[in-house]
Parts: C-alpha cells; structure tokens; sequence
C-alpha cells in the first residue's frame, strides 16, 4: 500500500509553521497512540527550530494501556515531556496541563504568556484536545482528516496560550507499514483508500497478533482461511449481502475497519516497541523536498 495525498491545505499548513513557529515557546506534537512512530511527522523538525517539543498520545482509549505506557517511556528518549491522553473522557489533560508550565519561556519573552504551537498529522484528535485544554468547544472538530484550515489561538487556564495549526501529512509514504498504520486509523481520507485491501492487511495484523479478538467479536469458529475468506465470513454474519446473496466485499470490509477504529475488537495498538524493524528508518523520506500537491 503506497499513499500519496498532499492536497493545497497541507503546503499551507507547513507555511503556517514557518511563518508563526516564532511566535512560541514550545510546540505540542500529537501522536495517535495506536500508531506513535507512524504518526510522527519528521517533515516539521526543520520547522520547529530547536523547539522544546511536548508528546502527546491521544486515543489513548482505543490503545492497548500496556503498549501505551511502552511508548511513553521511548518517546521521552527524544521529546522534552511525554503523556497520554483522552479527549473524549479528560483523563490526562490536567496532567498534561501541569507539564506544559514547566517548560520555559524564552528569554526574551517572560513577561508575555506561555506559547505553545500544537501540530500533528490529520484526524488525530488535536481540535478535541484542544477543545478539553480550554474546556468548551472552541475550535471546529469531526471525524475527518482536514477539519482545521487555518491559524487559531486560544486562550488556556494558567496564562497559557495555544495556536492551532492545520494537520500536516508528508508528501509520499513510501514504508508498507507506516502507509498501513495511517490508513487504518483514518489519517488519511477514505475515499483514496481501497476500503478491500485495507480491510485484507488490517485482517493479517489480527491473525497474526490477536486473532482471539475477532473470535469474540464476530462469534467465528475458527480464524483459519485466507484474510479475504475471513471477510467474507464477516460480510455474511452481519448482513453485508448483495442481490443475489452474495456478500458485499467492499461493504464487509468497511464495517470491519469501523469496528477496529471504535475499539470494538479490543483496545489496539498497530506499533510495539521494538517492532518497528529496519523498514521504519526511512519514514517521511521523499522524492523531493517540495510543499507542490503530488498528482
């Protein structure tokens, strides 16, 4: 699976960046907690300016708590501060809050509120976050890449500030694996996704390291057969049926990546630590360092 997306609002969002990355003290990277390696944009370091920059793992509801704690401890190797959160219930704000008046301001700027630029890639959950640091809802949020368009500050408790950016996706992802892991939690739009042969990878992730879940959930004997046997098997227990009786492939697969991104096979995480391997040393590198849309 290869992804290439890179739509206008992203070079603005890399623009907005440079343009105001000046005007903070400190940025704020949220990770998704089921993907933390695959949701770290590198394209941005150049950007940030030597920055102190904050880690914070949201969905930390859909994630495997064990896996997410793992992760915690990795990510404060290369970010100032590290924790998880969950916009939807609140738990993790205040502590996030706490950690974010420990960071300095710069120099020449003390008397002036704390700054903080908040990036990630799209879909994420940075405008629900948000939404909970100020506690009212604040900024537009949805369930689709791309929601925020342009630069917004908002005023948070204990003389913080914060300026929203746009999500930001690099141009070209060339890891099979990282492609997976974005596609499957929605950071990227679903219309450019074959919903089959994503729905065919995310049943090889299950088969491989938790195929107990999708007996529970789907009330399956068994999970021997193919991915796409499996599928259909789905397709054919929850009505996923075209004229005819046949199962509706496309429709079985959709209702199955639904059910992963609700968290109602389990709490997952798609990234160990340590698993990563050798094919995630290349992530974010592109053919060509250019904000132009790829076609």
């Amino acid at each position: 699976m290869e992804i290439q997306w890179y739509p206008g609002q992203m070079a603005k969002a890399k623009r907005l960046m440079r343009e105001n990355i000046k005007l903070v003290d400190a940025v704020i990277e949220v990770l998704d907690a089921r993907i933390p390696a695959s949701s770290r944009n590198i394209d941005i370091q150049e950007i940030l300016e030597k920055r102190p920059v904050v880690a914070a793992l949201t969905r930390s509801d859909l994630a495997d708590p064990q896996a997410t704690e793992e992760w915690l401890h990795e990510l404060r190797k290369d970010y100032v501060l590290a924790t998880a959160v969950n916009a939807n219930s609140g738990q993790g704000v205040k502590t996030l809050i706490q950690l974010l008046k420990t960071i300095p301001h710069r120099r020449k700027h003390a008397q002036r509120p704390l700054r903080f630029m908040i990036v990630g890639i799209p879909n994420v959950g940075k405008s629900s976050l948000i939404n909970r640091l100020i506690g009212r809802s604040a900024t537009m949020t949805g369930d689709k890449p791309g929601i925020t368009k342009g630069k917004q500050w908002v005023r948070l408790a204990g003389d913080l500030e914060l300026l929203d950016t746009p999500g930001l996706l690099w141009p070209k992802i060339h890891s099979k694996r990282q492609a997976f892991g974005l596609a499957a939690v929605g950071a990227v739009k679903d219309e450019i996704l074959d919903p089959v042969e994503l729905g065919i990878e995310l049943m090889n992730f299950f088969l491989t390291y938790t195929p107990q879940s999708l007996i529970k959930r789907y009330k399956l004997a068994s999970t021997a057969g193919e991915p796409q046997t499996l599928l259909q098997e789905i397709g054919k227990r929850r009505g996923c049926l075209v004229k005819g009786g046949e199962v509706d492939l496309e429709a079985a697969a959709r209702l199955f990546i639904k059910d992963f991104r609700e968290a109602r096979l389990g709490r997952i995480t798609l990234e160990k630590v340590g698993e990563m391997g050798e094919e995630n040393d290349g992530l974010h590198q592109n053919d060509s360092d250019t904000d132009k849309p790829l076609s």
